[in-house]
């Protein structure tokens, strides 16, 4: 019974349940933007609203994060909650600049009497934000750091694990693709299976930083 229990096809339900969990409790914590973006008209004049409701997204990114890298007999639904409560803070303290510096761009952008340069260097540096954003989301969900080391050691982090930050590019090109391609829901729809892609691919990063930064007993140096 123990080894049909722990057969491909209990595996394989495991992972839906755990994909479909973790995608409403995403869905859920994000609703209020999600219903806000879909009356909101498409139109320039509207980025601070868009803005606003980006901030959602920062501590659901995190909690995703948080749910999917517990074990398989932790319920994803609680996991996911607890991982929303207990890192609410710290994800805005790393989510409001991030989603200021890219609503500022993109105002720029669309008002701003510029050079077209000086739009494409202000577009680098925001989407330099968004991936740096990402990579803290990701730290918060699996540390316990003060928020004032937050920075430092990302950098470290990213330095140390160079794949796993090149992973982080790709999975916000990845998701900004999504959206310019296809559309902001399908990106929404797919979210509980992004959220599992990014957690395995800063693997490395997080077990670097585990290893140098924190102590034997769990605790930051």
């Amino acid at each position: 019974m123990e080894q049909e229990r722990e057969g491909p096809l209990a595996t394989l339900t495991n992972f839906v349940y755990r994909l479909i969990v973790i995608e409403s409790a995403f869905v859920l914590s994000t609703s209020p933007a999600l219903i806000g973006i879909f009356f909101l008209e498409q139109h320039a004049s509207n980025i601070p609203f868009y803005g606003l409701f980006a901030l959602f997204f920062g501590p659901a990114i995190s909690a995703g994060v948080y749910a999917w890298r517990a074990d398989q007999d932790v319920v994803p639904w609680l996991r996911f909650w607890k991982g929303w409560i207990e890192s609410f803070f710290q994800t805005m303290v790393v989510w409001v600049p991030v989603v200021a510096i890219c609503g500022l761009v993109a105002f720029n952008a669309a008002y701003a009497d510029v050079p077209t340069g000086f739009i494409i260097g202000g577009v680098v540096i925001a989407a330099a934000a968004a991936v740096y954003g990402i990579a803290l989301l990701v730290i918060v969900a699996n540390f316990t750091f003060r928020t004032r080391d937050l920075f430092t050691v990302v950098m470290y982090g990213t330095a140390s694990a160079p794949l796993s930050a090149l992973g982080v590019v790709s999975t916000t090109l990845l998701a900004g693709a999504v959206v310019f391609f296809w559309a902001d829901w399908v990106l929404v729809l797919i979210a509980s299976f992004m959220l599992l892609l990014l957690a395995r691919i800063v693997r490395p990063m997080i077990m670097q930083i585990n290893a140098d930064l924190v102590d034997r007993e769990g605790h930051p140096h």
